[in-house]
């Protein structure tokens, strides 16, 4: 079995799930090490708009958008007709990093609907999404490690597929046959990152190239 050490006390379990995603850890469990890529993403909000601003703009769907730009932004007209706009980019997890990533959200913003420069986005936040080396999720037991599991690498897409990964893991920790379809790349263990621990590193050039590749 396993004990969890929290600050108010201790867990013992037979079984347990790592759901941990971008937030993830090195040596929680061992095995993850340099097999998954933490990566920032970003969103703003917009207060309400007018159907004034929306005819200027020619805005007249509520389905979810994305561009084709390896640095992607995706948006949509939510129910109260505040438009969402995201960003991805970014690296690092900390208050000055989250400052120039909604910044740079709202330069891309104003690029892109250029008839909302007036328009305020008096919310914003940012999250580390999660990536593997072979661009897939993994769902399924950690290899060597009976009675663990782990579900993670969503790739920006977690609110369904995480959802969706979460049930069929589950199930598996009940020892249980999934009841949704389990497709063979998500049972597929995670591969390692080159450069391990040090995979992090390359990410500013490879973002850099993303970015004049964008343009």
């Amino acid at each position: 079995g396993f004990s969890l050490d929290t600050p108010q006390g201790r867990v013992r379990a037979g079984r347990v799930i790592v759901a941990t995603n971008g937030y993830s850890s090195e040596d929680l469990p061992d095995w993850l090490r340099g097999r998954y890529m933490p990566t920032q993403s970003s969103v703003i909000v917009t207060r309400p708009l007018t159907q004034v601003e929306l005819d200027a703009q020619g805005w007249t769907s509520a389905q979810a958008c994305y561009d084709t730009r390896r640095l992607l932004h995706y948006f949509r007209l939510m129910p109260d007709r505040r438009m969402l706009f995201g960003v991805r980019g970014g690296l690092l997890s900390n208050p000055r990093s989250e400052k120039r990533a909604l910044a740079r959200a709202r330069r891309d913003f104003e690029a892109m609907f250029p008839s909302w420069k007036h328009v305020e986005t008096p919310h914003g936040w940012s999250g580390m999404v999660c990536i593997a080396r072979d661009r897939m999720p993994f769902v399924g037991p950690v290899p060597g490690r009976e009675g663990l599991f782990a579900s993670l690498c969503y790739h920006g897409n977690g609110v369904a597929m995480g959802s969706y990964s979460g049930a069929v893991v589950a199930e598996l920790a009940q020892g249980r046959k999934p009841s949704r379809l389990y497709p063979q790349p998500m049972k597929t263990p995670l591969s390692r990152f080159e450069l391990g621990r040090f995979r992090r590193a390359v990410m500013p050039p490879a973002y850099a190239a993303f970015a004049l590749a964008d343009r």
